[in-house]
């Protein structure tokens, strides 16, 4: 797929695969909107884009408020008229053994995960019909096919998220709208409970993190 000029928005962009995912959209001459609540982080991000000749604006917004993602909708109605490519990269993990995991912790799990995806990509979907053929592309997880021990809620929230896309995958098959249900192996990035550091570490041993 040429990226070059395309209009894409990566939604959680100021960690891990979304930043690293922004970075190359970016080289490949795409134009990034960079999306996410860290407005210090998103700033830099742009910086360095634009340092090695890409193209990016940041819009801060809290993936999981209906308001947030709404003023998000409109700003890009003004600044880039469709969108080509939406990249749902916002999550977080809660790994917790199911006796010692608090509701609150539960119900996070499933608005970064789950509720961020849906609503940003309900506020865009006519932005992305306007594309020739556009992509909707959510981070999805292994945990989201088969569930392990002490991943309760991240578990849970995955296999939500996938069934989201398949869903809309299939009522949406004869539109110029594509869903990509994005699953990866062990990425080497700070999330989850591990720091970076030791997952290093480990990896150096031998060991897997997960």
């Amino acid at each position: 797929m040429q990226l070059k000029d395309k209009i894409v928005v990566v939604a959680g962009a100021s960690g891990g695969i979304g930043r690293e995912i922004s970075k190359v959209l970016a080289r490949e001459g795409a134009r990034v909107f960079l999306v996410a609540r860290n407005e210090i982080v998103l700033k830099g991000l742009k910086e360095s884009i634009e340092e090695h000749g890409g193209r990016a604006n940041i819009y801060i917004a809290d993936l999981t408020s209906e308001a947030s993602t709404a003023g998000l909708a409109k700003f890009l109605e003004k600044e880039a008229v469709r969108v080509d490519i939406l990249f749902n990269a916002a999550g977080i993990g809660v790994y917790k053994k199911f006796s010692e995991l608090e509701y609150d912790e539960w119900k996070k799990s499933f608005s970064v995960n789950v509720d961020a995806a849906f609503l940003t990509t309900h506020r865009l979907l006519h932005l992305l019909a306007k594309s020739e053929n556009a992509y909707v592309i959510s981070m999805g997880s292994g945990m989201g096919k088969v569930a392990l021990p002490g991943r309760s809620a991240y578990c849970a929230s995955k296999f939500a998220l996938r069934g989201l896309m398949l869903s809309i995958a299939k009522e949406y098959s004869k539109t110029n709208i594509h869903f990509v249900h994005l699953i990866l192996g062990s990425v080497l990035t700070s999330f989850g409970p591990l720091t970076l550091e030791d997952k290093i570490l480990k990896q150096k041993k031998g060991k897997k993190y997960l």
